[in-house]
């Protein structure tokens, strides 16, 4: 078992501390990200925040046959486009 997959087992089961070590393992990562689509560090900021958050609230989705990078990369590119739709409305 991959430490993602221990990680994920471990939020599955409600393991806060887990949620924790993924939030250290990936939140730089998640942030780049963020600010690539030319957000401001608030806006990042609740970009990262959200990520987790939905990871947390829905950690069935983040345990696919993909890696966990990439699902929190896609988890984070969805949240930017839902909050541009929220200003543009």
């Amino acid at each position: 078992m991959t430490i993602d997959e221990k990680l994920m087992s471990g939020i599955l089961d409600r393991d806060q501390q887990a949620l924790a070590d993924l939030y250290d393992r990936y939140h730089r990562i998640i942030w780049n990200i963020a600010r690539q689509t030319g957000s401001g560090p608030s806006v990042c900021e609740q970009l990262v925040a959200q990520v987790f958050r939905t990871v947390w609230t829905e950690p069935q989705n983040f345990m696919q046959n993909r890696q966990l990078l990439a699902l929190l990369i896609d988890c984070c590119h969805s949240h930017h486009t839902d909050a541009q739709i929220k200003i543009c409305s």
